[in-house]
């Protein structure tokens, strides 16, 4: 197929000048579909589309626009409805829509090609049809149909229609894994992390972070944009999370990455320990034999000192160490009191507990980094995923290894959606640990989805049939807003319904009640007399 028929990623062609003059222009952010779990296309993890507010339908399938034109010509036939795989008959806001685009979103300027053949509105599938979803947009929430002839399964569970929200899986059996998420319609351009240091789509950078999302894209500019001020950097985030990734790359960004990163976890250190390793000491001191030692100070000289849990520094040490970053890395060697030392050093500290370090020691830092965990960049989880299955394979893990096909892993989609729907408290470590379990369960050369260990939290993010959501609590919009709906789509209920994320029957009894008057224009699709 021609990609001339698909549209362009919407990051090439909308920016904040080429949005509708309206309260919409202010909008930076929009709904969109990540691709978790590929039968077909594994290469594709990872890639997003954008669903724009401003077109009334998306088609996603396996060639939805030449669909199109079929869809067009049985529509000329019988206006208003067509007939699915399942005999239903769908209205005619499934007839027309654009296709779903697929890309790779990365920040600008980066030397990606962004125009349409970057995108492919093509998927591949032997079981999907060429109009599979029908996908209308709501103000917060998608409302997505099947029209195809692959199950739908939402969250896990099996529908036909549903309200989609952030957070939530859509899973087109045996074929496609889809989350839904918030994306900036255009990403932000990097301002201090360096273009030579990009890696390539979904690998990992230098410092070993994966992840495509915006927020693993921030703190890798603003871990870049610390490194280039010298000041001492305090790395926050919780257990597992990658802060001592996070700290090598403000080594490694910094201007003193030609000397070695000099690193320590201070507090599995023995107090009684914690001064001569910090410090150092003189031959032959405290007992004869002795070996002389520079300390993790005196190694640091010209480089970085990185110490981790560093608020678990012992409470004997501590108000050394203050007297060294207020002297200018001023200190004396243990069994060397009278002979001053000097350590140009940049401190960078680790903790997953900033509020209990002490006030005296928390106020050196003059940079904080907070390193978000992966709760909070979900869609990066399916490129965790196999970055680490395919590095315990690398390090010739027989177990590992047996589920490397192509170089990619094989993991059934129902596994890639537990771990998405699954909150972590240790994070990365986390994800390895249930992999692990995973394929220890499992027999086949597939990682079978866990059967006791985890259970997807889909209490909270149930896929909503029609019927639920029609009786669904909902804010009702203002009568202002339901005239501006009827005026823009003509007096067309369903899709003003649609619109304005209510259904027809909420629409019609708010019509009936206000006494609105509805445009003549589409008067078979007016509210009857109820």
């Amino acid at each position: 197929m021609s990609t001339e028929r698909c549209l362009p990623p919407p990051s090439a062609i909308t920016g904040p000048e080429l949005l509708p003059d309206t309260e919409d222009r202010k909008k930076t952010e929009c709904l969109a579909l990540v691709i978790a779990w590929s039968a077909r296309e594994p290469h594709r993890v990872g890639e997003i589309a954008l669903l724009l507010p401003e077109i009334p339908v998306h088609i996603l399938g396996r060639d939805p626009a030449s669909a199109s034109d079929a869809a067009m010509r049985m529509n000329s036939i019988n206006p208003g409805s067509e007939v699915t795989p399942n005999g239903d008959m769908l209205p005619e806001l499934d007839m027309q829509g654009e296709p779903v685009v697929f890309f790779r979103q990365r920040p600008q300027a980066l030397g990606s090609a962004f125009g349409p053949e970057s995108g492919s509105c093509q998927l591949l599938g032997d079981s999907l049809s060429r109009r599979q979803l029908a996908i209308r947009v709501g103000r917060e929430s998608l409302l997505v149909r099947n029209i195809g002839r692959c199950r739908l399964s939402v969250s896990g569970q099996v529908v036909r229609e549903a309200t989609v929200r952030p957070g939530d899986t859509l899973y087109l059996r045996n074929q496609l894994l889809l989350y839904c998420t918030n994306r900036p319609l255009i990403m932000p351009a990097l301002k201090a992390y360096p273009r030579d240091r990009v890696p390539a789509f979904g690998e990992p950078d230098r410092e070993g972070m994966i992840g495509e999302s915006p927020t693993i894209w921030k703190l890798r500019d603003r871990l870049a944009a610390c490194a280039k001020t010298g000041y001492h950097v305090l790395v926050v985030g919780e257990s597992g999370s990658g802060k001592e990734l996070a700290a090598q790359a403000v080594h490694h960004l910094s201007v003193r990455a030609h000397r070695k990163l000099i690193a320590d976890n201070i507090a599995a250190i023995p107090p009684s320990l914690a001064a001569a390793l910090l410090f150092g000491n003189k031959k032959n001191f405290p007992n004869p034999g002795m070996e002389e030692r520079a300390g993790l100070l005196g190694s640091a000289n010209g480089s970085s000192l990185f110490l981790d849990e560093i608020g678990d520094m012992p409470e004997e040490v501590q108000p050394m160490f203050l007297r060294v970053t207020e002297r200018n890395g001023e200190y004396f060697r243990l069994g060397e009191e009278s002979k001053l030392q000097r350590s140009d050093f940049r401190l960078i500290g680790a903790t997953n507990r900033p509020e209990q370090m002490r006030y005296e020691l928390k106020r050196r830092f003059q940079r904080e980094i907070r390193v978000p965990g992966v709760n909070s960049r979900k869609e990066d989880i399916p490129l965790l995923i196999r970055h680490l299955l395919k590095q315990q394979a690398a390090t010739d893990d027989v177990e590992a290894s047996r589920f490397i096909a192509g170089g990619y892993p094989r993991v059934h989609p129902l596994l890639v959606e537990q771990l998405l729907h699954h909150t972590y408290k240790t994070h990365v470590s986390e994800i390895m640990f249930l992999l692990g379990q995973a394929m220890a369960e499992s027999d086949h050369d597939i990682i079978l989805p866990l059967g006791s260990g985890i259970k997807p939290e889909t209490s909270a993010r149930v896929a909503r049939t029609e019927q639920q959501r029609r009786t669904s609590p909902r804010p009702l919009p203002t009568i202002e807003e339901v005239k501006r709906a009827l005026d823009e789509h003509k007096g067309h209920i369903t899709r003003t319904a649609n619109s304005l994320d209510i259904s027809r029957d909420q629409l019609n009894r708010l019509i009936r009640r206000e006494g609105l008057q509805v445009p003549q224009s589409r008067k078979s699709e007016r509210s009857v007399p109820g």
